[in-house]
């Protein structure tokens, strides 16, 4: 059995193709590529079809590697020059949809209670890739979904085989959690777009259902899944809900009775797990949560949701892969400058040769201060080279890459005792 390439390719919003004639350019053109590699974006063409119709090409994943005996050969995963006659290539085609995240107009109130816009959107470009961790994460988000949508598209009865389309993502703040719920919906949008006609995606503002009107909160939600249901039933459509910090409507039932919460918390918990059930039925919905304080969820909400997973921190590798993708892109837009051969970046792992007696390569450089970022959140990472480059460097461009890594090591240093002198502030 054939491993599987996935590519996806971006089409120019203003011509029409004819998808078939196309697709077997788009195979043809990635033969003349010469280096395979995945995440990476090509957008300089050598054939005239799809230079006329396509604007990017991005390969994506090789799938069913691991485990399969038809594995990448040594040289195959030190240059990535895959012969792709050896693969199944699938290719997505897809335009971007440039309308912003746009509060819902339909409130008879002042207060948004949830914004829409249609996926797959410019502003969630680029979110996927951008998102670094150490466990199999998105792998695991991408093909529970694809599983649950196809089960729903089959019609598999819930009384028999139970699942929900809900998935909870919890954890520290900071870590990714919003980020990967909207990069899943447009990244489904994109492989699933031969399914479903379009793709909406909404965002639940579950502060605004709380009403400081005693009673008000739990009609307020039934109000907003009333609204959720139609757009449900318009056309054949695929819909992602997304309700960050759920405990805010999902408190805990125990101790609303114990008086620890609001006696209106209840009637909101009830209102949401009532709504959930009913929305079951309908086969083109994904329902997206996360939490900061998973104890205070009510055990009914949990209990629905399929997959529970845990977004922690970001560890050595991961953190490695996130600094080093930003400093790339300072090289790419020419803040860094003056960068030769031995400025490059290893592709294998930097701990293999941190050993041995010859001076620090970048890449062992970079995984020291890799090991030194450990604690950070994911949130703060990505803001690490912005603050080197203004506190460190000072300069429109920096020269070389090693002179941006001493930078960047002090960045550290300066991030975490701002986190210190922060916590020391917040317990006075």
């Amino acid at each position: 059995m054939k491993n599987t390439l996935h590519v996806e390719v971006l089409l120019k919003t203003e011509k029409v193709a004819d998808k078939p004639e196309l697709e077997k350019a788009v195979i043809l053109e990635l033969k003349t590529i010469k280096s395979i590699v995945p995440e990476s974006i090509h957008n300089t063409f050598s054939i005239e079809l799809v230079t006329e119709y396509v604007k990017q090409i991005q390969i994506c994943e090789i799938e069913n590697v691991i485990g399969n005996d038809n594995q990448l050969t040594k040289k195959e995963e030190e240059d990535f020059l895959l012969d792709l006659n050896e693969y199944t290539v699938k290719v997505y085609f897809f335009k971007l949809d440039d309308s912003v995240l746009a509060d819902d107009g339909t409130s008879e109130d002042n207060t948004c209670k949830m914004r829409r816009c249609i996926l797959p959107n410019v502003d969630f470009c680029g979110i996927w890739e951008s998102l670094i961790f150490q466990e199999p994460i998105k792998e695991i988000l991408m093909h529970y979904a694809q599983t649950g949508m196809n089960f729903a598209r089959h019609n598999v009865n819930t009384n028999i085989i139970s699942y929900n389309r809900l998935i909870l993502l919890h954890g520290p703040p900071g870590t990714g959690k919003t980020s990967i719920c909207k990069a899943l919906a447009q990244k489904l949008s994109i492989r699933l777009n031969q399914q479903y006609s379009f793709f909406e995606f909404i965002e639940i503002n579950s502060h605004n259902l709380l009403s400081k009107y005693f009673s008000e909160s739990g009609s307020l939600v039934m109000s907003m899944f009333q609204k959720i249901r139609e757009v449900l039933e318009y056309g054949d459509s695929l819909v992602f809900i997304l309700i960050d910090e759920v405990e805010s409507l999902t408190r805990a039932r125990d101790a609303v009775l114990s008086g620890t919460e609001p006696s209106d918390s209840i009637r909101v918990v009830n209102a949401v797990l009532t709504q959930l059930d009913n929305l079951r039925k309908y086969s083109n919905v994904i329902f997206l949560t996360t939490s900061n304080v998973t104890e205070a969820i009510d055990t009914a909400f949990t209990d629905r949701a399929d997959i529970k997973m845990l977004i922690n921190p970001p560890q050595e590798m991961a953190i490695y892969t996130i600094l080093k993708s930003a400093i790339e892109e300072l090289i790419r837009v020419n803040l860094i400058v003056n960068v030769t051969e031995n400025d490059k970046f290893d592709r294998l792992h930097p701990g293999k040769t941190i050993l041995n007696n010859n001076p620090l390569s970048v890449t062992q450089k970079l995984f020291e201060i890799s090991k030194e970022s450990v604690g950070l959140s994911g949130r703060v990472l990505k803001k690490l080279t912005f603050i080197a480059h203004s506190i460190y460097i000072r300069e429109p461009q920096c020269n070389g890459v090693d002179e941006f890594l001493t930078a960047l090591l002090k960045a550290v240093k300066y991030q975490k005792q701002q986190d210190d002198e922060f916590s020391i502030f917040k317990i006075w």
